[in-house]
């Protein structure tokens, strides 16, 4: 059970890592130096007697990777093994009680919601839509799957939020994103593991990104709409909605799955996408820059953080290193 809890903690860390709550449109990387790109880049330049890497990882497909997967990607197996630190977007594999306060942050937006989510009184659910079947959909998902026999208190930009998060919970339950892997091994290999988030950093982007939705700012009438297409695709689905990302993944195709994220369902307020990539960034370069400084290292986080106009590509790149990718 303890180890269960500590899965549902940390997927919903890597949830918010990956946005895949909402997807913001990127602005493409069209000065990586390259015609063809990847998920390994190098670092060197800018007085560096070693080079050092990163490496784009992907959590939130739902795919259960293996490592041979992984280790095939040109040039990863050998920089794994001469590097002598990695680091990883978060601490995993913390004692429980590390994982209390982002636990109680998750239950209070689950069940002490801000005031902004409540709907206003004297609305009804079935007054937002016009086609009485669409609302018999809503009205039958929302009473069977979210344990809340009064959802019609919440507006649905609420509901929202927590279906996507319910829906990745179930596609994350037992299964390796890239990071597991790649932490495993690191594992073995005895190196130094450090983290670019501390506990606080991940709780206050737990909080904060809970409650920064774009959604929650559109008519009742819009999110409603929203509510009923999300529902409607989850009773439809057969198959893995994400597989197409995770075979571009597998494909090691910068280009198109940055493509991939400019074709968004949802996208983000300005404000989540700052919390969630550009702000991170900033705070990870000088942990990196201190790193690379004296040691050879490999830095594995989320693809997107190597995305758009505050990657961390642009941003090393803007201090005076080399940054190419390794094809």
């Amino acid at each position: 059970m303890k180890m269960y809890f500590r899965k549902c903690v940390l997927i919903i860390l890597v949830m918010i890592s990956n946005n895949l709550f909402a997807q913001k449109n990127l602005t493409m990387n069209k000065d990586t130096l390259a015609d063809k790109a990847g998920w390994l880049w190098e670092i060197s330049g800018n007085g560096l007697t070693q080079k050092s890497y990163l490496f784009g990882t992907c959590h939130g497909d739902g795919y259960n990777y293996k490592k041979e997967e992984i280790f095939k990607f040109n040039g990863l197996a050998d920089v794994f093994q001469k590097v002598d630190v990695i680091g990883f977007e978060t601490k995993r594999n913390l004692p429980l009680k590390d994982y209390k306060e982002t636990a109680i942050i998750i239950y209070n937006w689950m069940k002490r919601p801000e005031p902004k989510y409540l709907m206003p009184r004297g609305t009804y659910y079935v007054n937002l839509y016009d086609n009485k079947s669409q609302f018999s959909e809503v009205h039958k998902y929302l009473s069977d799957n979210m344990s809340d026999i009064e959802y019609w208190k919440k507006k649905p930009s609420y509901w929202i939020s927590r279906i996507s998060f319910s829906q990745f919970i179930k596609s994350q339950h037992d299964i390796k994103i890239v990071d597991d892997v790649l932490y495993d091994e690191a594992i073995k290999k005895k190196v130094r593991i450090i983290a670019l988030d501390d506990n606080k950093a991940q709780n206050t982007l737990v909080a904060t990104f809970m409650n920064t939705q774009s959604v929650d700012k559109l008519p009742l009438k819009e999110q409603a709409n929203k509510l009923y297409q999300i529902i409607h695709a989850i009773n439809s689905i057969t198959t893995n909605p994400l597989q197409e990302l995770t075979k571009l993944y597998l494909d090691n195709d910068y280009y198109k799955v940055e493509n991939y994220f400019n074709c968004p369902v949802f996208q983000n307020s300005k404000e989540a996408n700052e919390l969630l990539l550009r702000d991170r960034n900033q705070k990870w370069v000088p942990i990196i820059e201190k790193n690379i400084s004296n040691h050879l290292c490999l830095f594995a986080f989320g693809l997107r953080h190597l995305m758009g106009e505050d990657s961390i590509i642009k941003m090393l790149r803007a201090k005076g290193y080399t940054i190419k990718p390794i094809i």
